[in-house]
Formats: structure tokens, C-alpha cells, sequence
């Protein structure tokens, strides 16, 4: 398809180019080419109305001259007189004029491999007859340089044809680059939404499938298969929800309400509502936040945020671990950052970890329970970005934990950006 598409952009290219060479080069040619005959067709009447002076008016031909000695006339009055040196031309030229029946014009004459420009004008006269001078010069050299420059323009508009041709192709493939990676991720999203949304069905249908196979049996008895499937059930509602929310949030069409937020109430409520869960795994939280830090910003869409961060974190931390919530203020922007002291991520996938359904390595996970879809923090980054913020993460890698930190701007019209590699700035993701 894409191949087609460049092929297609490719002799468009070439069109408009050839048209407009075309047309320039027709300018061009015409422009030089009227100017030249114009300067011949000035000195072949000059040089008649030079012999007009000196030899028709006086009755002498031989006193004729034009003036220049490449230019030769033929004066035919009671008689002919010719100073065009070849006899033979000089009668092929008297025959030709002899036909011509207007009063004046400029000829084009071709003898003997040769070019002449004629120019012809009637005499008057008091009796009989049909006298006439013209002038004639020898413009060979003039109409091979035309004919050179006509050439040299169909040459270079050839091989200007195949260059444009090239590289209209060249450019056109790599302008669809972006194109076709973004076509390419949307392929990969539908495979990877498809493949995530049938294991979860499949485990319902199965579950249910034996539940349908025991009808003698009462719906205790049944419960560990009901169970099984209300689970997969939920996990697959909040599978959907998420591919909505990044699908709303593609399409623009997810609206973030920025009111004034105190960030730190908002991070002491996240810690009431995960302190039990990390207490049951013998986590230790922290939540820090020595100041109020208000800011305009949604504040559903900002404790979803905070709540994939820290679900990750618990998710990822093993008893005994460390979790720490905080949030500070700099100059003009305020940042979030949770830190724990859990499995981490190794460096070589730390540029990966939100693109979408993006997961490391299961063995990373000791229960398959936490085993997620690799959307959580697509959306994370999403809302971040919706705020005019940036989120990065950091880690050494496996067993030393991981670091992510949301940058949000004071003003909303401003952004700071995060580098990779310091564990004070943590790695964007960087598409």
C-alpha cells in the first residue's frame, strides 16, 4: 500500500515538474530566440533601406551597398542585380521571391545545407512589373546555435526528469516513514488489544463452560468457577476502560477539567487509601510533602496517575521494601515522584516501558495475579502530557528499585523536559 502511495506521490512530483520545466523552458527559448531574430530581422531592413538610398533611388545598382558585408541583397528593377556571390544561390533566391506576393516579409530560405533569412520588400513603380530588394544574410550559424540550446534544454529536462524521478521517490518514502510506523503501531495495537481481549473471554467461556457441564450441582459447589470467570470478567471491563481512555485520548476527545488542586491533600488521600495494602505486604509508605502545592490540573485524572505509579510500585516491591510518595516544588513546576525499593527494570527496557501493552519479562512478576496489561503507564504518560507535563523514569536496573517522576508546570503553558540517565532526572520516554 505505502509502496503504491510513493510511487503515486512520485509521478505526481514528476509532473508538476515536467509541466513547469516545460512551460519555463518554452519562456526561456522563446524569450532568446525572438531576440535574436529581432536583432537579424533589424539588420537585414537596415540594410535594405541602406540600398534603397543608394542604389534604387539613384537608378545605379552597382552603387548599392548594405552596409555590411555578411548581408548581400538582389535588386530586380528592368533587370536583376545581385551581390550574392553564388550564382546558383542567387537564381534559387530570384525564383522563391519571384512567388512572394506581399508587400513586405521576412523569409527563411534553405540551399545547400544552409540557412538564409530573407527579408523582401516591394519597390513602387510607375509601369509595368514587380519590382522588388531584398536583403539576405547567412544565419546558419545562428539557427545551429538555437537548435543547440533546444537540445541541451530536451537534455537536461530528460535527465531532470529521472533525477526528479529519483528523488521525488526518496522523498516520498521517507515523508511516509512516520506514516507508516504510525500504521504499523496501529496494527500492533489491534493484534496486542485483539490477543489481550481474548484471554480473558477465553477463561470466561471455559469457566462457564464447566459451570454449564455441572447443572446438578448447586452454585456453591460451582463457586470456584464462578469465581474464575468474575474475575477475568473484571479484569477484562478494566482492559476495556483503559483502551478507551487512550483511544479517547488519541481522538483529543478526552476533556481534562483544570481546577485549583492542593497536591499534597491529594497525595495524603492516595496514602490512606494504599497504607493497609502496603502494611498487608510489609511495605513501608511515606508520603512527603512539607508545603501545599496548588496547581490547575484535573484532579480525577491526576489520582489515576498517582494510583498506577503507586500500584506499581506495591505491585513490583517485596516485603520488607520501601515506598516513597512525594512531591516538591521548584522554580516553576511542581514534581511528583514515586520511588520504591522493589524488583527495578533493566536499562536496555527502561525506553520502552510506555509504549502500550509493553510488559517485562513475567519472571519479573512472582505472582501471575500481577501479571497487567502494559497500558497503565501509557495512560500515566498520557495524562501527564495533558497537563503539560512530562513523566520519566530511572532505574540501575534489576533488584534496585525504580524511580518515575511527573514534572506538571505551575503555569500550564509551560513544560520542563526530563533527560535520561541521572537518577535526579529521570529517563523519558522519549516518542
Amino acid at each position: 500500500m505505502f509502496r503504491r502511495l510513493s510511487l503515486r506521490l512520485t509521478m505526481l512530483s514528476v509532473v508538476l515538474l515536467v509541466v513547469l520545466y516545460t512551460i519555463t523552458s518554452v519562456a526561456v527559448y522563446t524569450t532568446i530566440r525572438s531576440f535574436v531574430m529581432r536583432s537579424v530581422d533589424f539588420g537585414l531592413r537596415e540594410a535594405a533601406y541602406r540600398v534603397m538610398n543608394t542604389a534604387v533611388l539613384t537608378g545605379i545598382p552597382s552603387f548599392g551597398s548594405t552596409g555590411s558585408p555578411q548581408i548581400y541583397f538582389l535588386l530586380v528593377e528592368n533587370g536583376s542585380f545581385s551581390t550574392i556571390p553564388d550564382a546558383s544561390l542567387a537564381a534559387h533566391v530570384k525564383a522563391r521571391l519571384d512567388t512572394v506576393k506581399n508587400d513586405q516579409e521576412f523569409l527563411n530560405y534553405t540551399f545547400a545545407g544552409e540557412h538564409y533569412r530573407i527579408f523582401y520588400v516591394q519597390l513602387p513603380t510607375s509601369g509595368g512589373g514587380s519590382p522588388y530588394l531584398a536583403t539576405l544574410l547567412d544565419d546558419s550559424q545562428t539557427v545551429h546555435v538555437l537548435s543547440e540550446l533546444q537540445s541541451v534544454i530536451i537534455l537536461v529536462g530528460a535527465f531532470g526528469m529521472l533525477g526528479a524521478a529519483l528523488v521525488g521517490f526518496i522523498l516520498s518514502d521517507r515523508m511516509l516513514q512516520p506514516i507508516r510506523r504510525a500504521w504499523q503501531r496501529q496494527l500492533e495495537f489491534v493484534a496486542d488489544a485483539s490477543h489481550e481481549l481474548r484471554t480473558p473471554l477465553a477463561v470466561i467461556q471455559s469457566n462457564l463452560g464447566i459451570v454449564m457441564e455441572h447443572t446438578d450441582q448447586s452454585v456453591e459447589e460451582n463457586l470456584e468457577w464462578l469465581n474464575n470467570a468474575h474475575g477475568e470478567a473484571r479484569r477484562l471491563a478494566k482492559l476495556v476502560q483503559d483502551l478507551l481512555t487512550l483511544a479517547r485520548s488519541d481522538s483529543e476527545r478526552m476533556p481534562i477539567d483544570r481546577k485549583p488542586l492542593d497536591l499534597r491533600d491529594l497525595l495524603l488521600h492516595i496514602q490512606d487509601l494504599y497504607e493497609t495494602i502496603a502494611d498487608m505486604k510489609g511495605i513501608h509508605l511515606t508520603v512527603r510533602a512539607n508545603e501545599p502545592l496548588v496547581i490547575l490540573g484535573d484532579r480525577d485524572r491526576l489520582h489515576q496517575l498517582l494510583v498506577i505509579l503507586l500500584d506499581n510500585a506495591v505491585k513490583f516491591t517485596d516485603e520488607g521494601g520501601e515506598i516513597e510518595l512525594a512531591a516538591t516544588r521548584s522554580r516553576n513546576h511542581v514534581t511528583l515522584s514515586v520511588r520504591d525499593t522493589g524488583l527495578g527494570i533493566a536499562k536496555e527496557h527502561l525506553h520502552r516501558v510506555f509504549d502500550r501493552f509493553f510488559t517485562v519479562d513475567p519472571s519479573r512478576s512472582r505472582e501471575q495475579s500481577s501479571k497487567g496489561t502494559g497500558l497503565g503507564l501509557s495512560i500515566a504518560r498520557w495524562v501527564a502530557e495533558a497537563h503539560g507535563g512530562r513523566i520519566g523514569i530511572w532505574s540501575d536496573g534489576l533488584g534496585k528499585g525504580t524511580t518515575v517522576r511527573v514534572e506538571l508546570p505551575l503555569n500550564p503553558k509551560r513544560t520542563t523536559a526530563l533527560t535520561m540517565g541521572d537518577p535526579q532526572e529521570p529517563s523519558s520516554n522519549g516518542r
